[in-house]
């Protein structure tokens, strides 16, 4: 999940993309709230931002398996879930450097090695970040409760392809899954207003 992450964050830059369920990816949205029933989460987007409808997800995973693919790392992407993509603008707007951004996605946990916590989860996904060019800006992931439930957060800057790039992601633990919330724009005022709907969840 780290390279569909990592794939998903490319990809955006270059579009600047009641029933009891039993799989991590069936959810629905209403009134600008996200909920998944699977995890038992909600999630409250930004007023009259643009969820990207199912042709855009499918397209965006495709083209993250295909990139995982060629890197001889299409194992990791074995039960990854692209949940939400959500933008300020239509993926794909002209004469927009980063379309601020903000994913929700999940992978089993079983697909990480070792027995790891949402935190070790974190410290495994910086050197993809460095690698990136947008390396972390905190000591080590820090805890985040909201709701009731124990997140670990990550603060990410720098520049992807001569764009400035700010970002935060929060992992939960959950049902066997890694939930990741990732905010992704330009400067750290805008990513931590996206991050004030962890807040509304």
């Amino acid at each position: 999940m780290k390279y569909l992450l990592l794939v998903l964050t490319t990809l955006l830059l270059c579009f600047s993309t009641q029933a009891q369920t039993s799989a991590p990816d069936d959810g629905k949205i209403k009134d600008g709230v996200y909920y998944n029933s699977f995890f038992n989460f909600s999630f409250t987007y930004p007023k009259d931002w643009v969820v990207s409808d199912e042709a855009m997800k499918a397209r965006i995973q495709e083209r993250a398996e295909e990139h995982a693919a060629k890197n001889g790392n299409l194992a990791q992407m074995k039960d990854a879930y692209l949940l939400l993509p959500v933008s300020q603008y239509p993926l794909g707007t002209p004469g927009i450097a980063l379309n601020p951004t903000i994913l929700l996605a999940a992978e089993k946990i079983s697909q990480v090695p070792g027995n790891p916590t949402a935190k070790d989860f974190l410290l495994g996904y910086r050197e993809i970040k460095v690698k990136q060019g947008i390396p972390s800006i905190l000591s080590e992931p820090v805890e985040f409760r909201v709701s009731g439930l124990q997140f670990f957060r990550d603060d990410y800057q720098g520049e992807i392809r001569g764009i400035s790039v700010s970002q935060s992601s929060f992992v939960l633990f959950k049902k066997g899954y890694a939930l990741v919330i990732t905010f992704t724009g330009q400067d750290r005022k805008s990513v931590e207003e996206m991050a004030k709907s962890m807040g509304r969840s």
